[in-house]
């Protein structure tokens, strides 16, 4: 693979990586799932190659800073979904102390 082909690939994931950050900030759980497989594709594609450092320094440079963009946005999308995660918990162990107490209670 070209050292193009390989900047362009790290663009595209860190692209969609921002819309990653994005969805989960506006809590478009769907769409965040969407982004994150198509994203995926491209990291495979990307990592199936060997790993070597490109001959030419700007390039190299460019592709750690992307990798090091791609990095951060995964650590917001990380914090966001683990906010929402915990909500949802929250939610769930509402919902199932409910259950509890209608059972508890319930007439036979």
């Amino acid at each position: 693979m070209q050292a193009a082909d390989v900047i362009h690939r790290y663009e595209f994931i860190l692209a969609a990586s921002g819309e990653m950050v994005m969805a989960a900030q506006e809590n478009r759980w769907e769409d965040l799932i969407n982004l994150e497989i198509a994203r995926r594709e491209r990291i495979l594609e990307v990592t199936a190659e060997p790993v070597s450092p490109f001959a030419d320094a700007a390039l190299q440079a460019r592709k750690e800073s992307l990798i090091r963009g791609i990095l951060a946005a995964d650590e917001r999308v990380k914090a966001l979904t683990a906010a929402w995660m915990s909500e949802m918990q929250g939610i769930l162990t509402s919902v199932q102390a409910e259950r509890k107490l209608a059972r508890a209670y319930e007439t036979t």
